[in-house]
């Protein structure tokens, strides 16, 4: 978030000289970060002068950075009584929303303000940190292009830019804004950890892993560069980064984010060696932090499911289909995170007549906008008319135009659609599934392993992490009488691994798609890969993750207690 100290809109001589003089005493104070003195300055000024909107924004900017953002959102609401509409007020009271978790409301004041001044960078830069808060990344890339046409020679904004058309999925845009970047800022540490992401997504492991250590060149021990850098696959690393590492996990000044990255980083490191105690009592700890920071509940998580599947039944799935769309456009790439679905889209991906979409959210975001039509989602689904399936289809179908427009098929590997089969079944009943399994302890110590973001907090705890995929299995035998059997492959990873080609044909026939020599050479297709899996698709098809659990089975005893009632069952 940023907003700037600057006086909003008035000119000088509009101002007594002594208020002239007090406001850029403030401003000097602000900008040194002396937010107590700033509190301080401008309460005893607005004794005489309080009817200054002008104090009263540097006020609120001073409660701002004391984290009391209900008495600067007072301030702000005073100051645009007195001064009416300005654009730094709406975005400072934009940034307040954003502190108060209300980022639906900041959209709107940033989007004010910029009515106001469609060049305020500023409000740029805010109302791209809050969509992308609300997950409408899409939207957030319109604002920072805007924002990099206002500062052509930001390595900032450029970094911005960067990072989130990587998180879009479009890696080509992404290494370009970086690359600019690194030329407008060489010295910017986001500038060259933007580059090195784009690199990396793009497969270029050796020139990211060249930003990386140009970023520790200058900051030997930045836990960012040092984290990405130890996990690096097939580059060397020098012992003297993995020092750095382990001093700053001595530190108890490093930050709590850090450390758990830190750790994970060390983890896969000593895994890459095969110090496979080592490489536990890192994970376990990275992951112990991660734990405490963000939990997962399992009970809502559980109550959901049920509902899910109480709702989606045979009936109600064939009832909402009559009405669906009749386009075998999309392919859905679906199963646990780490269980071969990247490895699968990259296959499709391959093929002439196939574009990759990655991980989309388009089908989630179906779901919500079902649960605010009416009862929360999926009970609303229950009431759904003939137009309102139809256009819910036909939405998503839109979605897959903006990956291409030309490819006879889209891919959308979101693994967690597996929770929404019901729903895809019902909109989009002539899509071709295709599920990825793989043993259900490799599956879990995979992703035990894996940094994830916030939505997977089931990964970072063995337990949690068994009875996650329990409930994933119980969906996906439930969906197995739910939907039609044509419209569901099954994709072993470990058949997958053995007996590639015969795999391969069997993907392409379910998808209505002819045999192309190209599916077997996936490492040699170009794309952008945005998922952990981004190295392991690179390289031909390669058996050593097959039984890697079997490495840290003496410290998964948790996990197989949680993964019981799955172990004890017969393979499906």
């Amino acid at each position: 978030m940023s907003g700037s100290p600057d006086l909003p809109g008035r000119s000088d001589s509009a101002y007594p000289e002594d208020l002239r003089t007090h406001l850029a005493d403030v401003a000097r104070l602000l900008a040194q970060g002396a937010s107590a003195a700033v509190i301080e300055r401008c309460r005893a000024l607005l004794e005489t002068h309080h009817e200054s909107s002008d104090l009263l924004r540097y006020l609120a900017l001073g409660y701002l950075r004391q984290q009391q953002p209900d008495r600067a959102e007072e301030c702000l609401v005073r100051a645009l009584a007195l001064a009416g509409d300005s654009a730094n007020l709406l975005n400072d009271l934009g940034i307040v929303k954003m502190k108060q978790g209300a980022p639906e409301e900041g959209v709107r004041l940033f989007s004010s303000a910029l009515d106001l001044d469609p060049v305020h960078a500023d409000a740029l830069g805010n109302i791209a940190a809050a969509l992308t808060q609300l997950k409408q990344l899409d939207r957030a890339q319109t604002y920072l292009e805007r924002l990099v046409a206002v500062q052509p020679f930001s390595g900032v904004a450029h970094a911005k830019a960067a990072n989130n058309s990587l998180a879009t999925g479009n890696a080509e845009a992404g290494l370009g804004f970086a690359r600019k970047a690194v030329r407008c800022a060489p010295q910017l540490r986001e500038a060259r950890l933007a580059l090195a992401s784009a690199l990396e997504t793009t497969g270029r492991f050796r020139q990211a892993k060249f930003q990386y250590l140009a970023v520790l060149r200058t900051r030997p021990r930045q836990p960012v560069a040092l984290a990405k850098l130890l996990s690096l696959r097939k580059t060397s690393v020098d012992e003297c980064h993995v020092r750095s590492a382990e001093a700053l996990l001595e530190e108890a000044s490093t930050r709590t984010p850090d450390r758990a990255q830190l750790h994970l980083a060390l983890a896969r490191y000593n895994d890459n060696r095969r110090a496979y105690d080592a490489a536990f009592a890192h994970v376990a700890r990275g992951n112990a932090i991660d734990w405490g920071r963000r939990g997962f509940d399992g009970e809502l998580h559980a109550r959901l499911v049920e509902d899910i599947l109480q709702t989606f039944t045979p009936d109600l799935v064939h009832r909402l289909s009559e009405h669906a769309v009749g386009s075998a456009r999309p392919i859905f790439i679906v199963g646990m995170p780490r269980s071969g679905t990247t490895l699968a889209e990259q296959i499709l991906a391959s093929h002439s007549r196939v574009a990759a979409g990655g991980e989309m959210s388009a089908i989630a975001g179906l779901a919500h906008e079902i649960g605010r039509r009416g009862e929360p989602y999926p009970l609303g689904a229950r009431t759904l008319d003939a137009a309102a399936i139809a256009a819910l289809g036909r939405r998503y179908l839109d979605r897959l135009d903006a990956v291409s427009r030309d490819a006879a098929h889209v891919t959308d590997k979101m693994p967690f659609n597996f929770m929404h089969l019901g729903l895809i079944a019902a909109l989009l009943p002539r899509a071709r599934i295709i599920h990825c399994r793989r043993d259900p302890m490799d599956t879990c110590v995979s992703c035990f392993f894996t940094s994830f973001n916030e939505s997977l907090s089931f990964a970072s705890d063995l337990r949690a992490l068994g009875m996650y995929y329990v409930a994933y299995r119980r969906m996906i035998d439930r969906w197995r009488v739910v939907l039609p059997p044509a419209s569901v492959l099954e994709v072993d990873y470990e058949r997958l691994v053995s007996h590639s080609e015969e795999v391969v044909r069997e993907m392409l026939a379910h998808c209505g798609l002819p045999w192309e020599p190209a599916c077997l050479e996936f490492h040699q297709t170009e794309r952008g890969i945005r998922t952990p899996s981004r190295w392991q698709v690179r390289q031909p098809i390669y058996p050593h993750s097959v039984g890697r659990w079997r490495n840290y089975e003496k410290h998964l005893e948790p996990l197989r207690e949680a993964l019981s009632p799955i172990l004890e069952q017969a393979p499906p």
